[in-house]
């Protein structure tokens, strides 16, 4: 990884502190994680494995934001 990836990272790990990230921003950096893991011979598996752990998240979020969207409404 260069120094962009490096830089990538601590903005991600800046963005984390105390903040709980949303559905689309996991998909964001999914995405980012997928366009590495393609002009990444060396890491490339590794990457996509991010990437594909970064979907999940996001999907997990996302349910969690449409129970919290469902109670709001409800109330």
């Amino acid at each position: 990884m260069g120094n962009s990836a490096a830089a990538k990272n601590s903005l991600i790990r800046e963005r984390l502190k105390g903040k709980i990230l949303t559905a689309v921003e996991c998909l964001e950096i999914a995405d980012r994680k997928m366009g590495e893991a393609v002009s990444d011979r060396r890491h490339g598996k590794e990457l996509r494995a991010t990437a594909q752990a970064w979907l999940v998240l996001a999907e997990r979020i996302a349910q969690a934001e449409a129970i919290k969207a469902l109670k709001a409404k409800g109330k």
